[in-house]
């Protein structure tokens, strides 16, 4: 009796999932690397390593009136065993773009945990790295690697993202992160908010993103703004980066803060800075060299400058095997001005890492 039920139980479910529009996507990506940077006393270091992989779920379902639900599950999985970026990147389920929503002629509107505008925007970045690169060489500087830690290029929690239609080439989003909590007698803080206009037509592209955290030292908010354009037409492929930033944090946090000349005063800090990236790519048949430059300047900490500036570049070539499938050999390197060396607590000031890959789409 029991067989039974559970046959009819199945044989009910299958009109509905003939019907459900839900596709399995991921990809997988695994290589080698060597590194060498302060998590190995700067000696080059061979490893096998993960490159970001990712396993989600996702579709749709027509409302009807030109309207139709979204959604989307996504994780980070590590192909080597390892536990990835961090413990929020992988191993988790939904550990990165998730949400459910609606679309339709006014664009999209979804809830979850979704891509930031600085994350929209990083045209200067087309290389991939492996985990064990924490200085990471082969992307350009202002992906969160300032001295006062991450800030964007990420995914705002608890979020409410709009993204518009495309109007002569022009889009628009609007993103808002709900913090959720407030200490008493204090201002409510960890909310985040996320604006940016984007342009693309006949090869050009460009955009503004401007990220900021709210309430982050009183009621000053820490911020982000991001530039970006370039051409990406005729197998050529050709990007530039220009950010600023006013971020509020604890430069006592840094191991070697003690040791910069004058001394940086204790409690919540003041840096400023800017940052600017380049990336060159062109395609001939199925290969495609690319380089990135980028250039981290001396920043300011509370009106004080020091040279906590670094500069970056690395090398790659890719070679496409088939639609879905991708290899890419490349090199990186990271080197620090005096300062950022001395207030990270590095031995040395430059570091590199050395990679061959295999990126398999599904």
């Amino acid at each position: 009796m029991k067989k039974i039920i559970i046959a009819a139980a199945v044989a009910a479910a299958v009109p509905a999932l003939a019907h459900a529009d839900v596709t399995l996507y991921g990809s997988l990506r695994a290589g080698i690397s060597s590194t060498k940077n302060s998590t190995n006393n700067y000696t080059s270091t061979f490893g096998v390593d993960d490159f970001g992989s990712r396993i989600g779920f996702k579709g749709n379902e027509d409302l009807g009136n030109g309207l139709k639900t979204i959604w989307q599950v996504e994780t980070g999985l590590s192909m080597d065993g390892t536990s990835g970026f961090a413990s929020t990147d992988s191993g988790k389920l939904a550990s990165r773009e998730s949400f459910v929503g609606v679309e339709g002629g006014f664009g999209k509107l979804r809830v979850g945990y979704l891509t930031d505008v600085l994350g929209d925007s990083e045209s200067t970045d087309n290389l991939y790295g492996p985990f064990r690169d924490n200085m990471g060489t082969g992307f350009p500087l202002y992906e969160a690697t300032d001295v006062f830690g991450a800030y964007g290029d990420s995914r705002f929690k608890n979020g409410i993202r709009y993204d518009s239609p495309d109007l002569y080439g022009f889009n628009l989003t609007a993103h808002y992160g709900a913090g959720e909590s407030q200490t008493a007698g204090q201002m409510k803080q960890g909310d985040k908010v996320g604006l940016r206009l984007a342009y693309q037509n006949s090869g050009f592209f460009g955009s503004w993103a401007y990220a900021g955290a709210m309430n982050t030292k009183g009621g000053s908010n820490s911020s982000t703004n991001r530039i970006e354009g370039g051409y990406n037409a005729n197998n050529l492929y050709l990007a530039a980066t220009y950010q600023w930033v006013t971020l509020y944090g604890n430069a006592q946090a840094l191991p070697g803060i003690a040791s910069l000349t004058p001394t940086i005063a204790t409690g919540g800090n003041k840096l400023e800075n800017q940052t600017w990236a380049v990336n060159l790519a062109y395609a001939f048949g199925n290969f495609k060299p690319s380089i990135v430059y980028s250039k981290r300047g001396d920043a300011k900490v509370d009106g004080v400058r020091y040279s906590l500036g670094a500069t970056q570049w690395a090398a790659a070539l890719d070679y496409t095997v088939s639609k879905r499938t991708l290899l890419q050999a490349g090199y990186g390197q990271v080197k620090e001005n005096r300062d950022a060396q001395f207030a990270n607590g590095h031995a040395k000031d430059t570091s590199s890492t050395i990679w061959a890959m295999m990126k398999h789409n599904f």
